[in-house]
């Protein structure tokens, strides 16, 4: 038993898409993006870049489809560009809000 996984783990290590390519180390190094927005997760909204987190939704779900566009398709690129892409639009829902509280708050404000 142990054979045979031993011969699953060294045939994936040495395929097209194994820890000896560009298409497993760069969707591993991919997952810093997510990471970071898992850091930012309870950010004060001031401190959220709308236009940053924009170009990262943007990027993640054009990107998307490109993993699965690509020979042989890179699923762990999928993956990850899927949770970036729910993160960090997250992110910037969170500061949507928080500028339309900002603007509604400012629109309350007795004038004297």
């Amino acid at each position: 038993m142990a054979s045979k996984a031993s011969g699953i783990f060294w045939t994936w290590v040495h395929s097209s898409t194994g820890p000896k390519t560009t298409h497993f180390w760069a969707p591993v190094c991919n997952w810093f993006f997510p990471i970071q927005a898992l850091y930012d997760w309870n950010r004060d909204p001031a401190k959220i870049s709308k236009e940053m987190q924009c170009v990262l939704v943007c990027y993640s779900s054009l990107f998307m489809r490109w993993a699965l566009r690509i020979s042989p398709q890179s699923y762990i690129l999928f993956c990850m560009h899927l949770f970036n892409a729910t993160l960090q639009g997250r992110l910037l829902i969170r500061r949507l809000m928080w500028e339309s509280s900002q603007q509604k708050a400012i629109e309350d404000k007795p004038t004297n």
